[in-house]
């Protein structure tokens, strides 16, 4: 298999483990097809099922459907080496903003968490709103978004 390293900055790389890691749900080592399109949205790529079929088949030649570490780095790379953040963060939003009103509203996040697999509670969702919403206006704009994910955790 190529390297991948020279083609990602190493925040990229990192940015791929983190999406690795948190979309392997069953901690087996591999991404399903359906963590993997978890895994690609998070990263601010929406996906069709074809495309992530078509994607699949870019990097392995079994007929399996997971991809372990290596080829789903190896199947990123090319998708992340040339995006700003920013960009890839702005995308991601607009994905998250179901309405596209320029905003993420509770509604939203509810969506979000609940395609993440996680049930949350209205004081839950209104915790994430607080916590993202960045200037206290009660929304969260694509610069309050931008804000948390560039902060320090």
């Amino acid at each position: 298999m190529p390297s991948v390293a020279h083609e990602l900055t190493a925040e990229q790389v990192q940015e791929l483990k983190d999406a690795f890691d948190s979309y392997d749900l069953d901690s087996n080592g591999t991404l399903s097809a359906t963590e993997m399109r978890l895994a690609l949205i998070s990263l601010g790529h929406e996906i069709t099922e074809a495309e992530l079929y078509d994607l699949i088949r870019t990097v392995t030649v079994s007929d399996g459907q997971e991809l372990d570490l290596p080829q789903f780095m190896q199947m990123m790379a090319p998708r992340v080496a040339d995006l700003d953040s920013d960009e890839a963060l702005g995308r991601t939003f607009k994905l998250i903003d179901r309405d596209h009103d320029g905003f993420i509203g509770g509604q939203d996040v509810r969506a979000i968490m609940l395609i993440l697999g996680e049930v949350v509670s209205d004081e839950d969702v209104r915790d994430i709103c607080r916590a993202v919403d960045m200037d206290g206006d009660g929304l969260i704009s694509l610069r309050d978004f931008m804000s948390f994910m560039h902060s320090p955790i």
